[in-house]
């Protein structure tokens, strides 16, 4: 992500994260999710195929990010 949008999440890079997807049929949530701060990056996330199929997750749609307990 961009920078300004880990400012305004209150997150850094290399920072670990859960992002939730909140469907009414297949709710799921991406645990361990690694943050890439870049001023090159936008406010993206990119699973790979299988997971997208598995999830029904259709290029688009939109995520909760939740920052994750500390270890």
């Amino acid at each position: 992500m961009h920078p300004t949008d880990a400012a305004i999440f209150g997150v850094q890079d290399k920072d670990i994260v859960n992002v939730d997807i909140d469907d009414d049929e297949r709710p799921l949530t991406f645990k361990n999710v690694l943050i890439r701060v870049s001023d090159k990056f936008k406010l993206e996330m990119h699973i790979d195929t299988d997971e997208g199929n598995a999830a029904q997750i259709k290029s688009g749609e939109e995520g909760t990010l939740m920052l994750s307990e500390k270890l």
